[in-house]
């Protein structure tokens, strides 16, 4: 199975030693988030042996690095002038990702428990992100967050064949709490792409998996149970205590042996 790592994962490397460390590891692959700043190192990653598997497109507004609103995302569901300057953001990102032999992104429609109601406003701007992706033949997918409604909502009014869903485990953890009832019948067809991450279930951690509460064994039965050819990829993040006790190096070991054993588990 391919297996890759969100390239931020929090540890204080150049990118060039970060791509020398993931790929010694044995990772295939890396995903980009277009807010930590790709395009300085994105030729690296480029000219590296390592696929750029995807790019997480923004859903926080930021002014000079710093976060201004992190639920900048749910101005999608508002009315057009409000929404124009994040909907152009996203497309821009698109274009980029186009630029880089990209094909695939991410999005989030919501944040929070509480968005602005569902509008017709919101499939347009959807649909605007989404005319972009079909010209240039990349994948759409949408994330799975604290309001499964909304998905459902774009997944009803859209079709198309690049609008595809990303399922997050941790998301599903700390966030709707419904790893075990989660409702896969209404996305298996649409279900292209992992972020596999763990948690305690209440805060979204971004734990290697098996180092929080998730049940793995049922997880990953489940998710192999419906598409067998997934690429395996850890959105994680070290936190400072983990930096302290590893060293950068240790700790993708420990998050690569925990793919393998991810994998094992699919395949057994």
């Amino acid at each position: 199975m391919f297996k890759s790592i969100c390239f931020d994962y929090k540890y204080d490397s150049s990118p060039a030693e970060r791509l020398r460390l993931i790929k010694e590891a044995g990772f295939d692959g890396v995903y980009v988030h277009s807010q930590y700043n790709p395009v300085e190192y994105i030729d690296l990653i480029c000219r590296s042996t390592l696929k750029i598997e995807s790019l997480h497109l923004p859903y926080k507004k930021l002014i000079q690095g710093h976060t201004v609103d992190s639920r900048y995302v749910n101005v999608l569901w508002e009315s057009d002038d409000r929404a124009a300057p994040y909907v152009d953001e996203l497309i821009h990102e698109i274009l980029f990702a186009h630029e880089y032999g990209i094909e695939m992104v991410v999005m989030h429609v919501t944040s929070g428990d509480t968005p602005p109601p569902m509008h017709e406003n919101g499939i347009r701007n959807i649909a605007a992100i989404l005319d972009v992706c079909e010209k240039y033949n990349i994948i759409l997918c949408l994330e799975n967050l604290r309001r499964l409604d909304y998905l459902d909502y774009a997944f009803d009014s859209l079709r198309s064949d690049k609008l595809m869903f990303c399922f997050d485990s941790g998301h599903a953890n700390c966030m709707t709490h419904n790893l075990d009832s989660f409702p896969w019948s209404r996305y298996v067809d649409k279900l292209c792409y992992l972020h596999l991450n763990d948690n305690n279930g209440v805060a979204d951690q971004h734990l290697i998996p098996f180092t929080g509460n998730i049940n793995w064994e049922k997880l990953a039965q489940v998710i192999h149970s419906f598409k067998r050819h997934l690429s395996l990829t850890l959105e994680v993040r070290s936190s400072a205590e983990t930096r302290r006790q590893n060293s950068e190096r240790e700790y993708l070991k420990r998050c690569f042996d925990s793919a393998v054993r991810l994998q094992g588990l699919m395949e057994s």
